[in-house]
């Protein structure tokens, strides 16, 4: 049976300020409060219940590389960023030229969860008509809370220190990742710049090779001469 999200966040979460006797996280996980028997199961309901669970899930990153020599200093700065469970994985042998690694990086130690409410099925009369026939009672689903709304900020409050944390761990990956690529800069470089500068270095190192090649015809020449002087001057003892 599939699930779906009640609520969402890639940032770190301000804790709303509510009025006394309301209830501001309780209401934005969409959870309710009594009515449907709230959120107490019995022994039989409990074998098929479907519970509401708030989680914080850490980075998890998955890095194509061109072999097991690329992807070994990104799975080093991983690892020494604190990304602890970090590995590499292939469908081939990594030892083959053609296995194109994957690192992946990720950490297990970051991420929590805790069961906050449980989904019960509950009677609302219907007045409207369904199908030209007048409404019958349908069963809707009704979210019951399991938890007061002190717990639900305590999880929200370790839930921002872990984004902190994962962000320190994720920018110390950045530094590594950039010394052990040799990039000074520290910033990302583009597929067409890449390819220009690649395009100059080329260039630069063809100048270089035919300016030593001359050089060394140069040297050749010099030496060739040399050669015949001192052969002409044998000849004018001989």
């Amino acid at each position: 049976m599939g699930g779906r999200w009640l609520f969402v966040s890639h940032d770190a979460l301000e804790i709303p300020e509510g009025e006394e006797g309301e209830e501001p996280l309780t209401e934005l996980f969409a959870l309710s409060r009594g009515g449907g028997g709230g959120g107490i199961l019995n022994r039989s309901e409990r074998r098929h219940a479907r519970y509401v669970r708030f989680a914080f899930e850490p980075m998890i990153l998955h890095i194509a590389t061109a072999s097991l020599a690329h992807a070994a200093p990104i799975l080093s700065a991983a690892i020494s960023a604190g990304f602890r469970e970090s590995g590499v994985q292939s469908l081939k042998n990594l030892t083959d030229s053609n296995a194109l690694p994957m690192v992946a990086v990720r950490s297990a130690g970051l991420g929590f969860e805790s069961t906050i409410g449980v989904v019960r099925e509950g009677a609302t009369a219907s007045d409207r008509l369904t199908n030209g026939e007048p409404g019958k009672e349908q069963q809707e689903e009704v979210v019951m809370a399991l938890v007061d709304e002190q717990y639900l900020e305590m999880l929200v409050e370790i839930a921002n220190e872990r984004f902190v944390a994962n962000t320190e761990r994720i920018k110390r990956f950045e530094e590594l990742l950039f010394k052990a690529s040799n990039r000074k800069d520290g910033e990302w470089e583009e597929k067409d710049a890449r390819q220009d500068r690649k395009r100059k270095e080329g260039l630069r190192r063809k100048a270089e090779l035919e300016t030593n090649m001359k050089c060394r015809d140069r040297s050749l020449q010099m030496v060739d001469e040399d050669q015949n002087c001192m052969l002409g001057d044998l000849e004018g003892i001989t």
